[in-house]
């Protein structure tokens, strides 16, 4: 892992882990309130590379009344390099989750699955449009994941493996 102030500006900027944690914060929290459960490690990791990417986020916006696995059935090119976009990723999602554990927002079970902590982490809006839709998007993926309720059809449906 880099240190912090060694990379880039606009790195530091879209990575932050604090913006990355409330965009995994977002899912969890709609996640737990579809499922009742908390949300698998594993899925918390697919929530960065769609929300972050304009042209993913931007689809899963327009079309919030179909399933996320519907919306990437329907343009295919939003996976082309999907699988390289999530592995890259991982790196700031450990970042964001190393920080909401070090603030007390987050539990993990047994399992590895992640619960939020409640009124730990605001729902506060965001500062600008564009954080906000990385925000809302997220809230999409947990209700969307937590309604499939099954990590193997995710991952397949997405032409990933985990």
């Amino acid at each position: 892992m880099r240190d912090w102030s060694s990379r880039p500006f606009e790195e530091r900027n879209l990575f932050n882990p604090a913006f990355c944690a409330v965009v995994l914060a977002a899912a969890i929290r709609e996640y737990e309130r579809i499922a009742g459960q908390p949300m698998p490690y594993s899925l918390t990791l697919l929530v960065l590379p769609m929300c972050l990417h304009q042209a993913s986020r931007d689809e899963i916006l327009a079309k919030k009344r179909l399933s996320v696995l519907r919306v990437f059935a329907l343009r295919p090119d939003l996976l082309v390099n999907f699988a390289e976009r999530a592995r890259a990723l991982v790196q700031y999602a450990t970042e964001a989750f190393a920080l909401l554990a070090s603030k007390d927002c987050i539990r993990v079970d047994d399992a590895g699955c992640i619960s939020l902590v409640p009124r730990r982490v605001s729902p506060q809006p965001l500062g600008t449009d564009d954080a906000e839709r990385c925000r809302t998007a997220a809230v999409v993926l947990g209700r969307d994941f937590a309604q499939i309720n099954d990590r193997v059809t995710i991952y397949a449906s997405l032409s990933i493996r985990p």
